[in-house]
């Protein structure tokens, strides 16, 4: 797969919309746990700052910082849909985890040895996202909440075949600014 081939998969992925929430009950128990994936240590807000920091420390590799660009975009799309679910579940969109810890920038890694470590440590970051995803998806009792969350699933799979291609592609490569 080329870099054309991936911005193509990635304006057909916006192409696909996301569920509309219905028929939400306060939960306050589930809501709790949404909270890791929204702002926890690992979560979309992590992900998001993360991803701008790598867009603006990688622009020698244009298609590099392309990608981290637009996927930090659909990350923020994700937050954004996390946050109405915590809204419907009777929660405030806090930026802290299920045990209350509130998000710190010390999160967002910053010192990678090369492109390759990066884009590594993003793919595992994706991974483990989808993980949590699928885990939420078991336990929620809400339709449209598991219907959200399989459609971020698909975002998240999708950057992990972007980032996989661009290991590929700057592999052995000492590329950052």
């Amino acid at each position: 797969m080329n870099n054309q081939d991936l911005s193509f998969g990635l304006r057909e992925m916006n192409k696909i919309p996301y569920p509309e929430l219905c028929n939400v009950t306060p939960d306050y128990k589930f809501g709790r746990l949404v909270y890791d994936s929204y702002a926890g240590s690992e979560s979309e807000l992590t992900t998001i700052l993360s991803y701008v920091f790598q867009n603006l420390t990688n622009r020698k590799t244009e298609d590099v910082a392309m990608f981290l660009g637009i996927i930090a975009k659909q990350e923020m799309k994700h937050l954004d849909l996390l946050g109405e679910i915590l809204v419907s579940l009777g929660l405030e969109p806090y930026y802290m985890s299920t045990y209350g810890n509130k998000w710190c920038s010390d999160n967002v890694r910053t010192n990678f040895t090369s492109l390759e470590e990066m884009l590594s440590c993003n793919i595992e970051s994706e991974r483990e996202a989808i993980k949590e995803y699928q885990h939420l998806m078991k336990i929620a009792q809400n339709e449209s909440i598991k219907a959200v969350l399989a459609r971020i699933i698909m975002d998240e799979e999708n950057h992990v075949q972007i980032f996989e291609m661009l290991k590929a592609k700057y592999s052995n490569c000492n590329c950052k600014d």
